[in-house]
């Protein structure tokens, strides 16, 4: 028996999604896959447009066997710690044989050997672009530099350009890191790419399809991108209670500006940040056109939205003090499974060094006081974005695993 883990969001799950899945079988033998899923928040710094429990049945009716929630601490991280916690959790678990993922190079050969350099100078590169950053160069600018001015092959360059291959560097570098049992695999990205916002004929990016459906959810285009069979899933829940953007939490984050002194306390906030949040901050301002406001050439749309959602979920220094105090070690949830692959649910029991835990709560294995400690603050994230629902659509969602 084989098994294959993909590392996703799956905001919203389309017909690349359903490709990688299918050929990730096809190339590497996988009889099953897994699928760890980013729960309501995802690593761009939002809330997912869908809600988890919408997200998992799209998966579980597209090839996926069992869907597992990544922690909310690396889903929301960035790319560093949303690869690591997932490496780390993946190891965990004890029943994945391969890891799959998207790349723009497709290469898995060169992936790696770019990946052992960047783990050999990784204190040298960060580094050097920390000093950079301080000449004035923004932090991808300064990132190349230092790495073109250790890189021994000039090739490389182009590849670390591209998103995907960036967070698959990542994915292998904690593969190496944790000299993990795990074998990487490589899919080729096909259609758009990853950062497109445009709409193509068949496989578009995840980007152009929630940039349509944050603006235009009765857009009828937005069904050509994904399966036949999730068609009426996401246009019964677009009717009914979707999309959930960043914009419906502009009034939590502002009286959180106004009630929090100090927000350095929160993770990745500087002082510097602090004091830009308190320039702009007006009573009537929306995440969306705070985050304009803020990003410059030193700070990315993506990195400044993380920070707002570390204070919008009390996401503090200190969470991510008891992460790395606990080696990354922290739990896993089961979203959904299908009944035929319900055995993994079994095997994942008897094997996996973490514990189980179910709605975000303690079920039958032990938490220490500090897991204990980052799944209430968890169920926490969680409940707000239930409450978010409830305000604007009425809906009351209640926890369940999706089973097929």
């Amino acid at each position: 028996m084989k098994t294959a883990a993909i590392i996703c969001e799956y905001n919203p799950f389309h017909n690349g999604h359903a490709y990688h899945i299918q050929k990730t079988k096809e190339e590497t033998g996988a009889e099953y896959i897994v699928a760890l899923m980013s729960g309501n928040y995802v690593q761009r710094g939002t809330p997912a447009i869908l809600e988890k429990q919408i997200r998992t049945q799209m998966a579980l009716q597209n090839g996926a066997d069992l869907v597992i929630e990544l922690p909310l601490y690396f889903a929301c991280g960035s790319a560093p710690y949303f690869a690591s916690g997932s490496v780390s959790l993946l190891n965990h678990l004890g029943i994945i044989d391969t890891l799959s993922f998207g790349s723009e190079c497709g290469n898995i050969s060169l992936l790696k050997e770019i990946a052992s350099f960047l783990l050999e100078y990784e204190n040298t590169i960060s580094s050097e672009t920390s000093q950079l950053i301080k000449l004035g160069h923004p932090f991808p600018k300064a990132q190349e530099i230092a790495f073109t001015k250790h890189c021994p092959d000039s090739s490389w360059l182009p590849v670390i350009r591209e998103p995907n291959n960036i967070l698959g560097l990542e994915y292998l570098k904690a593969l190496l890191s944790s000299k993990s049992s795990i074998k990487p695999f490589s899919l080729s990205r096909t259609g758009s790419g990853h950062h497109e916002n445009q709409l193509t004929s068949k496989i578009s990016s995840a980007s152009a399809i929630r940039n349509i459906i944050e603006k235009e959810p009765d857009n009828p285009s937005i069904f050509s991108q994904i399966p036949e069979n999730c068609k009426c899933i996401l246009k019964e829940h677009l009717q009914s209670d979707a999309p959930v953007t960043m914009d419906d939490f502009s009034e939590i984050l502002k009286t959180l500006l106004i009630l929090h002194p100090n927000l350095t306390d929160f993770w990745e906030i500087s002082s510097d940040f602090q004091d830009m949040l308190h320039k702009y901050y007006r009573p009537d301002i929306t995440c969306t056109e705070l985050i304009a406001d803020c990003k410059s050439k030193h700070l990315t749309w993506t990195r400044i939205s993380r920070n707002l959602l570390h204070i919008i979920l009390n996401i503090t220094k200190s969470h991510y003090q008891i992460i790395n105090n606990l080696d990354y070690s922290l739990y896993y949830q089961i979203l959904g499974f299908k009944k035929e692959s319900s055995f993994l649910i079994s095997e994942m029991k008897r094997n996996a060094s973490v514990p189980m835990v179910r709605h975000l709560r303690p079920w039958k294995d032990a938490l220490s006081p500090e897991q204990n400690f980052l799944l209430s603050s968890e169920r926490q994230a969680d409940s707000l974005y239930k409450m978010i629902l409830g305000e604007k659509f009425g809906i009351c969602w209640k926890d369940q695993q999706i089973i097929v």
